[in-house]
């Protein structure tokens, strides 16, 4: 299941950035989150994902949520990145709760990104740190939603993020 999950956030990712890319090759299953890698012209780009363990309110068909950190263009860059189901209220911000950290993500359309890039390696340190996160949205329709998401294998699956180069999109 987690494979064909995978299999469809990387088509979004993919489709996305508006760039051919080849088909996405997995780095393995950590805990809940999954690494996999995909070529982006010359660039090897890797990436972590996961899906909530748990959706609120459990009554709203949220379609396929997922919570992404990717490689930048330089190799110590991280982009964080969460896709919904449904499009974003116009103009909201996605609250990220780890323990006591909080950030905050832009939306547009179905997809949010960190509002404040320099807070990109706070946020993967609170994500290694934490044991779960929590996402509060609200939706075009008005619904205010909640995600959480494990935090357990993260820690490892980041540790594939460094070891992104060319070779790891070779088979």
């Amino acid at each position: 299941m987690f494979k064909t999950a995978l299999s469809a956030a990387c088509l979004a990712i993919l489709a996305s950035t508006g760039v051919e890319a080849a088909s996405p090759k997995s780095l393995g299953q950590f805990g809940d989150w999954n690494a996999a890698t995909y070529a982006k012209g010359d660039l090897a780009r890797c990436f972590i994902m996961s899906k909530p363990s748990s959706e609120e309110p459990s009554n709203l068909r949220h379609g396929d949520v997922f919570f992404f950190v990717q490689t930048g263009e330089k190799a110590t860059d991280t982009e964080s990145s969460f896709q919904t189901g449904y499009d974003f209220a116009r103009n909201s911000v996605v609250t990220v709760t780890i323990g006591d950290d909080s950030f905050r993500m832009l939306t547009e359309g179905s997809n949010a990104w960190l509002e404040r890039l320099e807070r990109e390696p706070a946020l993967l340190a609170a994500m290694r740190g934490g044991s779960s996160m929590t996402l509060e949205a609200r939706s075009l329709r008005g619904n205010v939603t909640s995600y959480t998401f494990s935090l357990a294998g993260v820690t490892a699956a980041s540790r594939m993020l460094a070891r992104c180069d060319t070779d790891a999109t070779q088979s």
